[in-house]
């Protein structure tokens, strides 16, 4: 049996989020997200697709199409090769069914774009990962004195093997399934505040990036006796806040937690959940301090497998409900944005994704001048804000989709008051 026989048979079901997000797909909801790595060189092609043949044999989940059902979407590995190609629009447009993972390149910009639905952002880590020490290996170290050795390909990494092994055996697990018990759900804020800017023409996606210190920010943090992440998220409230004191309605941030860590699994797919940290403006100004201290319990209280399983309980009632579940999937198209709406976004003032550190071995951070995590654009969202660090820097980055700018500026002036500066970077002019 051929390669390409396997393929055509190979499918998957989604997990639960994943079901509702192929379900709302658009032009202004993409779902679509962005991992960058900053290269010293240009992005040679040659050795782009040579590195990407050998990863869709290691990774032949992310290597598959969406298909409609008649009940729900599923997942199917494709005929074809990932997809490669140079970057010649706005970021995290566009995505396409039959490759919800692209990977692109911008002279010395490296980027893989993963629809919502194949995987979170934890999941989409662990291939950038390897996609970046694939690529660099091929690149400075694979010489003509190392001709004839055992190729890098030939064997898994062993800080990637163990996982692969279990993700294999798991790999038509819904996890959400698996941890769905019937509790109390957890009540969230139905309505919160959204801001009142105009979104752009359909497609544009505006990016600004601010890198900082990492020795800095731990510097800062400690003074609040909390970590970088919510120091950071944080100063986000106290923008927001600043800005919209008047608003009668809550700022609500929406965080997502990677449960692999509560839970101890291993799996590509998606495998969060969103906390909704928020305060409510007509109650009066709120310094740094109060705040950093509201989100030190919130989180103590929140990040836990008992409250976990209210939320995924929550999550999982629109895709358990017995009339939705019946209805053939044309109908749930159109239904599914309005209970995405109802059950999450609207309640959503913004987004705050931090990855944490991306960890690579020593000899490949010569080659690396940094990193970019983009969120997924939204039209109620409007601007979402995503995190991702190495060793040395944090790059704070704010994905726009408005023509209004002053959010990120003021969260990067507010923070250089305090003695924090940042390098700027940004597709659009000031």
């Amino acid at each position: 049996m051929s390669l390409n026989d396997v393929k055509e048979k190979k499918w998957y079901k989604l997990d639960a989020f994943a079901k509702t997000y192929s379900s709302i797909i658009s032009e202004g909801r993409t779902t679509c997200f962005r991992l960058s790595v900053l290269i010293c060189s240009e992005i040679d092609e040659n050795i782009l697709k040579k590195v990407i043949q050998k990863l869709e044999k290691k990774y032949p989940f992310y290597n598959s199409e969406l298909k409609k059902g008649i009940f729900w979407n599923y997942l199917q590995h494709k005929k074809t090769s990932f997809f490669v190609g140079v970057e010649n629009t706005y970021p995290c447009t566009d995505i396409k069914k039959r490759n919800p993972l692209r990977i692109i390149y911008y002279k010395n910009k490296l980027s893989v774009e993963i629809a919502h639905f194949l995987t979170d952002g934890v999941g989409a880590t662990i291939f950038f990962k390897d996609l970046i020490k694939e690529y660099l290996e091929e690149l400075y170290f694979n010489s003509s004195e190392n001709i004839g050795n055992k190729s890098i390909f030939n064997s898994v990494k062993e800080d990637t093997k163990e996982f692969l092994e279990d993700v294999e055996k798991d790999e038509y697990v819904d996890l959400y399934s698996k941890y769905m018990k019937k509790v109390n759900k957890e009540s969230t804020i139905k309505e919160a505040f959204h801001f009142p800017m105009d979104v752009l023409e359909k497609g544009q996606y505006y990016i600004t990036t601010g890198e900082i210190s990492i020795d800095i920010l731990k510097k800062e943090s400690k003074k609040y006796n909390t970590t970088i992440g919510k120091y950071l998220l944080g100063v986000y409230f106290k923008v927001l806040l600043e800005k919209y004191h008047n608003s009668k309605q809550q700022i609500v941030i929406g965080v997502p937690v990677d449960l692999r860590k509560i839970y101890e699994e291993k799996t590509y797919r998606n495998f969060f959940i969103n906390i909704t940290p928020s305060i409510d403006p007509s109650l009066g100004d709120y310094s740094l301090e109060e705040i950093i201290e509201y989100l030190n319990n919130y989180f103590k209280i929140k990040i836990t497998k008992k409250e976990f399983y209210k939320s995924i309980y929550k999550a999982m009632n629109p895709i358990r409900n017995v009339v939705i579940k019946s209805v053939p999937y044309i109908i749930k198209r159109l239904v599914f944005p309005f209970v995405f709406d109802y059950y999450g976004e609207r309640g959503y003032t913004t987004g705050f994704s931090n990855l944490g550190v991306l960890n690579l071995e020593k000899k490949y951070e010569k080659y690396i001048k940094g990193f970019r995590f983009l969120p997924p654009p939204s039209k109620r969202c409007k601007i979402k804000m995503g995190i991702i660090s190495d060793r040395e820097k944090a790059y704070i980055t704010f994905g726009n989709i408005t023509t209004n700018h002053e959010i990120e500026k003021d969260y990067f002036i507010y923070l250089r008051k305090r003695g924090i500066c940042s390098k700027i970077i940004t597709n659009y002019r000031y």
